[in-house]
């Protein structure tokens, strides 16, 4: 039971995940090199979660861990998100966005997803090595 809840937990923060990037857009692409990397890993992870949902492999149903790690991924880049959005000081036109909190919180999550990307690939090919 507690797998398919965060296997469709997952699925639905996908969905979030898509949704704070889209809110980032202006930022990431202020940020240079260090955005457009972070966009490409972000691309990398949807396509990714695409592959395991169309593999429809029970393993990644049943990996809890997993599951709650792609979760946690959407709801950090939701605390950025809110709090770009709801510090008083981003609203003011006198504050400038300090870019240095967002270049260093992208290169965490490009690390984050870059694991979760290793890891998906390692759990395919293990997989399929015990299935022979």
């Amino acid at each position: 039971m507690l797998e398919k809840i965060t296997y469709y937990l997952r699925i639905i923060s996908l969905i979030f995940f898509v949704v704070f990037i889209s809110l980032l857009l202006e930022i990431i692409f202020n940020c240079g090199v260090f955005g457009i990397s972070f966009l490409v890993m972000c691309g990398l992870f949807i396509l990714i979660n695409i592959f395991t949902v169309l593999t429809r492999k029970p393993i990644y149903k049943e990996l809890v861990s997993y599951n709650l790690i792609s979760t946690a991924l959407t709801i950090y880049l939701g605390i950025i998100v809110i709090k770009l959005y709801t510090d008083y000081r981003a609203n003011s036109l006198m504050y400038t966005l300090n870019y240095d909190y967002f270049k260093t919180n992208f290169i965490i999550i490009d690390l984050v997803i870059l694991g979760i990307i290793l890891n998906t690939l390692f759990i395919y090919f293990f997989d399929i090595k015990e299935d022979q």
